[in-house]
């Protein structure tokens, strides 16, 4: 009986680890109802994470060129860790780094590392909001913290499952996620 017991708990691990790490495979299917979602490799996922950095990247060099003037009132580097490190315990992820840009002010590019891909995903605006806070104002644009943001959440293995990143220095500000999958978007989407 003490076997069955136990071959039963192997296997219901077994199936939670499965169903678990099935989400990276979901796909996407976009606006539309799909009957066979577009799935996003592990290299695709890569890419797509490099693409987006640099493309957040060059807007942060082009808001420098088109408002150089405008100011944010940026939280310190300790500030930005003490918080991202209080989010990393509070909602089970690890902090793998923290890089400070500096286009004109700050703009921090955070890479996370975990293994609970759902429930760091969908606690992602809770805590994002304290890590880079907007002040409340009537315009979109003003009241950041940062001129720019980006934040790419890692599963185990190194490979991006989730990307969240804004800029707001340019006339045309702006701002994006991806995701590896529908049910990984922190934010709604459409």
């Amino acid at each position: 009986m003490r076997g069955a017991v136990a071959l039963l708990g192997i296997v219901l691990v077994a199936t939670a680890c499965g169903e678990h790490k099935s989400v990276l495979a979901e796909g996407l299917c976009g606006r539309q109802i799909c009957k066979e979602p577009r799935r996003i490799s592990d290299e695709q996922a890569r890419t797509s994470g490099a693409r987006t950095l640099a493309m957040w990247e060059r807007e942060l060099r082009r808001g420098v060129r088109e408002r150089p003037s405008l100011r944010f009132d940026n939280l310190s580097p300790a500030e930005v860790r003490r918080r991202l490190d209080k989010a990393a315990d509070d909602y089970g992820f690890e902090v793998v780094s923290v890089r400070f840009h500096r286009p004109r002010q700050l703009a921090p590019e955070v890479v996370i590392r975990t293994s609970r891909y759902l429930d760091v995903s969908q606690s992602a605006r809770i805590w994002l909001d304290r890590i880079d806070p907007k002040r409340r104002t009537n315009d979109d644009r003003a009241g950041w913290r940062f001129e720019g943001f980006f934040l790419r959440a890692e599963d185990e293995h190194g490979v991006p499952f989730f990307i969240v990143f804004n800029y707001w220095r340019e006339r045309e500000s702006g701002g994006g996620q991806w995701a590896r999958s529908e049910r990984l978007y922190p934010f709604e989407h459409g």
